[in-house]
């Protein structure tokens, strides 16, 4: 396939960063009086909005926003390790930026955050446009965050590139094809399950179904 443009989410699919996740809200939910979450549980949630980590380990729905915007701070100071970096993700990216591919990123996290994480993982220099879910944006599967990063690009084929089934369905939503990895949250069962495109053990296949001289 000849893609113009393909989209990246971030946790799960270009760095492994569950345990920085974990880290953030293990420390809010001390910090409160909350129940701890496990490791495998943020592992199987990474991708979906945080305000869920703590409203299923506590916390009422009135203090909830305060507890994600400290859940934000947290890893706004603590995370970005270029350690979780995906053995295969530069070597991807070096590829399609040679060839003149153009890449975005489609995130959970607000904007600001992710970009500034990118810049610590060392990741920045890539991306043409950095796109997270912000107000009055509505997370994946909504498309919202896709078209945001579609109306910043020239006309062309356009791929989505993700760990969950969020961003498979947001994919189709968009109406976009979709490569599902097998690196982060969600089973390759469970990926099979949502129809993506191209179904990947990891990023490192990607350069294999792209029309490249």
């Amino acid at each position: 396939m000849k893609y113009a443009h393909i989209i990246f989410d971030l946790d799960g699919t270009l760095v492994d960063s569950a345990s920085e996740i974990h880290e953030a809200a293990v420390a809010v939910c001390r910090e409160h009086g909350l129940s701890i979450p496990s490791p495998e549980y943020i592992r199987t949630m990474t991708g979906s909005p945080p305000r869920l980590f703590f409203l299923d380990h506590g916390c009422s729905d009135a203090d909830v926003e305060a507890r994600v915007a400290e859940f934000r701070a947290h890893l706004a100071t603590h995370a970005g390790d270029p350690g979780c970096v995906f053995p295969a993700v530069i070597p991807v990216l070096e590829h399609l930026q040679k060839h003149s591919i153009r890449i975005s990123l489609a995130t959970t996290k607000p904007s600001e955050l992710a970009a500034s994480l990118l810049e610590r993982y060392g990741l920045a220099p890539f991306f043409a446009h950095i796109q997270g879910t912000d107000p009055p944006l509505q997370h994946k599967p909504h498309p919202d965050i896709l078209h945001a990063c579609m109306e910043k690009a020239s006309p062309g084929a356009v791929a989505m590139v993700g760990d969950t089934i969020f961003d498979v369905e947001a994919a189709h939503n968009a109406g976009i094809d979709s490569i599902a990895v097998c690196s982060g949250a969600h089973s390759p069962e469970r990926l099979t399950e949502a129809r993506p495109t191209f179904l990947f053990a990891s990023l490192q296949e990607i350069p294999g179904i792209l029309e490249l001289p």
